[in-house]
């Protein structure tokens, strides 16, 4: 993961253009009389996010304080975790592997990764909407009967319980009890494993490399600490707080889906929680966000100016990064004079390209004997024709970064480069695209 200054305006030397923006503005509004326009939006939720500002402490302390991250594509997933510590992706799979970060279906029906102290509370408060939205679903799969599921579970709990197991092995045993040429077969399975991830019956195991992502599965009681049972009511208010606090300024219907809670719900937490936090108005939308997060880190806190300066250089993002795929409601702009087509990216192995707070493109990893390329889709190369969009073969041709398999090394393989200054150690690139100035490299 490369991330990468803001491009130079030119006319304005760089240590006067803060008392230029300054100067052109008026005075630095709080956070509760409104925001200037919706960079200045998107510069505050990345700084709540921990993108820029002080990192957080571990990889566990980043998934803790999002409350959850989205986690199908575990690699990009531990990606974006070591963006969140300025540390790399190899800690939060070691935090995964000991069982300080817990992997399993929560909140929705798909993947995430939870602090292991706050997987019971969030399963216990979610687990019956998302377990009564796929009924129709487990109908097909032959999993509604009450005593068929039970015997299915105890099946699977059993071969649990004498050890973390992958979805091969579990699949082996099912194959004797089931048609494996069924081409449910292995929907079924998965299902059911659902189920019991749901219940908080399994959860993630030590990661076996012989495993799917490297996953595996074991009983919840012997991975999950023992927790304080909440009401309801407590859980909902916990969650909703640390929600705001984590993703805000976000509008409620962006947490309605994140959680399956339902307005009444969280209009019952905010009442709750009165003064802790604040809404602010940005295009005639009302966003909420924690007070407390947002004078420490958002507009008019010490460190939000060179917070800003950070977000408004170039990111590569996770598909299913909180940053990107969290607010639905007023989105990042797209960069003006781009392409929409090619700001679109696929679900896995890639995703949204940041440019001076807009979405600029879409960039796409592939890995091949170890070794990685990342493919730079750009749709702005009209509106920024020197960017990283330009390279020998014309303007807006894909970009690529390549990954050394031996020492790690990222190097920028788009044309009419010239030699830069030696980076950083964790910078890891030895060359770059013109006006590009590189501040870090994470995703080893």
């Amino acid at each position: 993961m490369v991330v990468v200054g803001r491009p130079r305006r030119r006319g304005v030397e760089p240590d006067r253009r803060s008392a230029a923006r300054r100067g052109a503005r008026g005075r630095r509004r709080t956070p509760l009389t409104g925001m200037r326009d919706r960079r200045e939006l998107w510069a505050t939720r990345l700084a709540l996010q921990q993108l820029v500002g002080d990192p957080a402490e571990d990889p566990v302390s980043a998934v803790a304080s999002s409350l959850a991250v989205q986690s199908q594509d575990v690699p990009l997933a531990h990606d974006s975790l070591a963006q969140r510590t300025g540390g790399t992706a190899a800690q939060a799979a070691d935090a995964l592997n000991a069982g300080h970060i817990i992997r399993t279906h929560v909140l929705r029906p798909t993947w995430h990764h939870v602090a292991a102290a706050d997987a019971r509370w969030l399963l216990a408060l979610t687990s019956p909407k998302v377990l009564s939205g796929m009924r129709a679903r487990h109908r097909q799969l032959g999993l509604s009967e009450p005593d068929a599921l039970t015997a299915e579970l105890d099946v699977l709990l059993g071969e649990v319980a004498q050890g973390p197991r992958t979805r091969a092995d579990l699949g082996a045993v099912f194959a004797r009890r089931w048609d494996r040429a069924d081409p449910l077969f292995w929907q079924r399975l998965s299902h059911l494993c659902m189920i019991a991830e749901l219940e908080a019956l399994i959860c993630s195991g030590p990661v076996d490399p012989a495993g799917l992502n490297g996953h595996t599965y074991a009983l919840a009681d012997a991975r999950l600490p023992a927790t304080p049972q909440r009401s309801p009511e407590e859980a909902t208010t916990e969650l909703v707080a640390r929600f705001f606090a984590s993703h805000g300024p976000v509008a409620l219907r962006d947490l309605q889906r994140w959680t399956r809670l339902n307005l009444g719900e969280i209009r019952g937490a905010i009442a709750s929680l009165g003064p802790s936090l604040g809404s602010v108005e940005v295009d005639g939308e009302t966003l909420w966000f924690g007070a407390q997060a947002m004078a420490e880190r958002g507009p008019g806190s010490a460190g939000f100016a060179a917070a800003r300066r950070r977000a408004e250089g170039a990111w590569l993002l996770s598909t299913f990064d909180e940053a990107a795929l969290t607010h639905g409601t007023l989105p990042l702009p797209l960069l003006p004079g781009s392409t929409p087509s090619a700001a679109k990216y696929g679900e896995s192995g890639g995703g949204p390209m940041f440019w001076d707070l807009h979405l600029a493109g879409a960039w796409k990893r592939t890995l091949v004997k170890g070794r990685f390329t990342v493919r730079l889709i750009a749709a702005f190369a009209a509106a920024c024709p020197d960017g990283p969009g330009r390279t020998s073969r014309g303007v807006g041709s894909p970009s690529r970064v390549r990954r050394g398999r031996r020492r790690g090394r990222l190097a920028a393989g788009a044309g009419r480069q010239r030699p830069q200054r030696r980076p950083e150690r964790h910078g890891c690139t030895t060359s770059r695209p013109r006006n590009l100035s590189t501040r870090r490299a994470t995703g080893r």
